[in-house]
C-alpha cells in the first residue's frame, strides 16, 4: 500500500530557519546574500508580554559590521547611539575602557529591540529568495539527506534546518537535544530613564551589593536603559514603581544627575542555558536556542551573531549541501569550546562581583586599581567588551 501524499505540494529549500524574532531574520537575510534560497517559519512578534520590547541592544563591530554588509543598518543609524567609554565601578574603585584605547571608534552601539527587528522584517519584505512561513512548524522528521517539516497539512523539505527560535527553541526538543540551565537568583529590571545631564555615549556599570546595575545610552542624548541584575525577589512591587528614579540615583551617586523615569519597569529572571551539542542530524542551533548567558557584559545577541558568521562562512564553503555531516562538525569544532568558555567565563565573573565577604570585596577592589593602572590589560578587556569573532 502506497503512503498517503501531501494535501499539497512539498516545497524544497536548501535551508529553513525556524524562528521569528532577530536571530531568525538575520538568519534568512544572511542566506539570501549568499544566494542561497531559504524558508523562513515563525509568527511575526506582535504584542509580546515578556519584555522584548523594552530591551536594547549592544551591538559588537563585528555585529555592526553583519548589518551594513546585509543592507539593513542605513534603517538603524539615525536611532542608535555609539558607546566610546565604558565606567565600571566597584566600592572606590574605577575602570575607565575606551575605544580609543584600542584604536577603534566605539566600544558598542546601542539599538532598540523593536527598531532592530523593523528593520530586518522591511529588508526581508523585498528579498526574493527567502519564503516566509508565518506559521510555527508541528511537525519535523529527520532523513539522511533532508528535513520534513510540516505546518498546516503542507511539507516543506530543507537540506539543513536552522534552531534560531529562543531559549524554549521547538526545535531543539524535536532533535533530542540535551539541555540545563543554572539559575542566578536574580531579575533582570529593566527601565528607561531621563537623564539631568547628557549621558555622551558613556555606559556605566556599577557592582554593588550584591547586584549588578548598568545605564545604557540611548540615541536621544539624555536617555539611558537601565539592566539592574537584582536579587529582588518581588522586583515589580508598586512601591519600586514609585521609587525607582530615586533609588538609581542614589545608587549611581548621580553619574548622569537625577533620573526621570520614562515609561514602566519588565523583569525576567537570569539563568545560563547549557546544551550538550549544537547540532543533530541536518540540524544546527544558533543563539538562545543553543545558549544563554548573564547579561552583565551585553554578550548575549553578539555570541548569536558569531554562531551565524561561522555559518556563514561554512555555507560558503558547503553550498551544495550546507547540512552536511561535514559541515556541521566543522561548525560544532569552531563554536563549542568558545561558547563554553563566554559562558563559564561569565559565570565566574557574576560569582565573583556579587560575594559580600569583606574580604573578597577588597580583593576586587585591588584587582581593579591594577586593571586601571595597567595600559594592557584595559586593552585586552576592551578586546573582549568589543566581542571580536
Amino acid at each position: 500500500m502506497s503512503p498517503p501524499t501531501a494535501a499539497y505540494p512539498t516545497v524544497t529549500s536548501p535551508l529553513a530557519i525556524v524562528g521569528g524574532g532577530v536571530m531568525g531574520a538575520l538568519s534568512a537575510l544572511t542566506a539570501a546574500q549568499l544566494g542561497l534560497k531559504a524558508l523562513w517559519f515563525g509568527p511575526a512578534e506582535a504584542d509580546r508580554t515578556d519584555g522584548a520590547d523594552a530591551r536594547n541592544y549592544a551591538l559588537s563591530p563585528a555585529t555592526v559590521g553583519l548589518l551594513k554588509r546585509l543592507g539593513v543598518w542605513p534603517a538603524l543609524e539615525a536611532n542608535s547611539c555609539a558607546v566610546t567609554r565604558m565606567e565600571v565601578f566597584s566600592g572606590a574603585s574605577r575602570v575607565d575602557l575606551t575605544a580609543s584605547d584600542s584604536g577603534a571608534e566605539f566600544l558598542s552601539t546601542m539599538v532598540t529591540h523593536r527598531n532592530l527587528l523593523d528593520a530586518l522584517e522591511q529588508a526581508l519584505k523585498f528579498c526574493a529568495p527567502v519564503t516566509r512561513v508565518p506559521l510555527r512548524p508541528t511537525r519535523l522528521e529527520i532523513f539522511p539527506d533532508h528535513v520534513r517539516l510540516s505546518v498546516e497539512g503542507k511539507t516543506f523539505d530543507a537540506q539543513l534546518v536552522i534552531g534560531a527560535d529562543g531559549a524554549r527553541s521547538w526545535v531543539r526538543g524535536q532533535a533530542g537535544i540535551l539541555w540545563g540551565q543554572r539559575d542566578y537568583n536574580q531579575q533582570a529590571i529593566v527601565a528607561a530613564f531621563h537623564t539631568e545631564f547628557p549621558h555622551g555615549g558613556v555606559a556605566a556599570q556599577w557592582f554593588d551589593r550584591g547586584d549588578i546595575l548598568a545605564l545604557l545610552p540611548l540615541a536621544d542624548p539624555q536617555q539611558v536603559s537601565m539592566v539592574w541584575s537584582s536579587s529582588r525577589s518581588d522586583p515589580l512591587t508598586p512601591d519600586l514603581n514609585v521609587t525607582i528614579a530615586d533609588q538609581i540615583t542614589d545608587r549611581t551617586a548621580m553619574r548622569f544627575g537625577r533620573l526621570r523615569p520614562e515609561g514602566g519597569l519588565t523583569a525576567a529572571p537570569l539563568r545560563m542555558l547549557l546544551t550538550d551539542e549544537l547540532t543533530a542530524t541536518r540540524i544546527a542551533l544558533l543563539g538562545d536556542a543553543a545558549h544563554t548567558v548573564h547579561p552583565l557584559a551585553g554578550y548575549g545577541l553578539n555570541l548569536g551573531i558569531q554562531d551565524l558568521l561561522c555559518l556563514e562562512t561554512l555555507w560558503k564553503e558547503h553550498r551544495s549541501d550546507p547540512g552536511s555531516g561535514a559541515a556541521l562538525n566543522l561548525y560544532r569544532r569552531k563554536r563549542q569550546r568558545h561558547i563554553k568558555t563566554v559562558q563559564w567565563s561569565l559565570d565566574f565573573l557574576q560569582r565573583w562581583v556579587v560575594q559580600s565577604h569583606p574580604t573578597l570585596q577588597r580583593f576586587s577592589q585591588v584587582g581593579m586599581r591594577f586593571v586601571a593602572s595597567t595600559g594592557l590589560l584595559r586593552q585586552l578587556l576592551i578586546r573582549q567588551a568589543m566581542g571580536p569573532y
